[in-house]
């Protein structure tokens, strides 16, 4: 199952898929979840939190949100309806995982692009 993410201003930026992994609208593979909250790039750097539909950076900034969000958002923009199913790449290997990344709270919107915050073209 894939569930689209929206960027701050509310179009439809990339998908969760398979509740693990994050996939650009364009098919690339961009990163990882691991132990259902944590954020990590393709190559097991740790970069930021997912809650209840909220990915936050290391700030504590939100990068984007789900249309089921019910974290804390400092404003709900008006969201683009989600593009049609995008075709999920093939699954890459997972990394191994280099260090932790703990709740780092809440804050306002983050200033990365998504692509600076994933590290990876989209």
């Amino acid at each position: 199952m894939s569930d689209w993410c929206f960027y701050r201003y509310g179009q439809a930026a990339f998908v969760l898929a398979e509740g693990d992994r994050f996939a650009s609208r364009n098919g690339c593979n961009m990163g990882w979840i691991h132990q259902e909250k944590q954020v990590f790039t393709l190559t097991g750097q740790p970069i930021g939190w997912l809650d209840k539909g909220v990915l936050r950076d290391r700030s504590g900034n939100i990068i984007a949100f789900s249309r089921s969000a019910s974290s804390y958002l400092p404003s709900i923009p008006g969201m683009s309806g989600a593009p049609g199913t995008t075709s999920i790449p093939g699954r890459p290997a997972k990394p191994g995982f280099a260090g932790s990344v703990s709740d780092p709270g809440t804050g306002g919107w983050s200033s990365k692009s998504i692509r600076e915050f994933f590290g990876t073209d989209v």
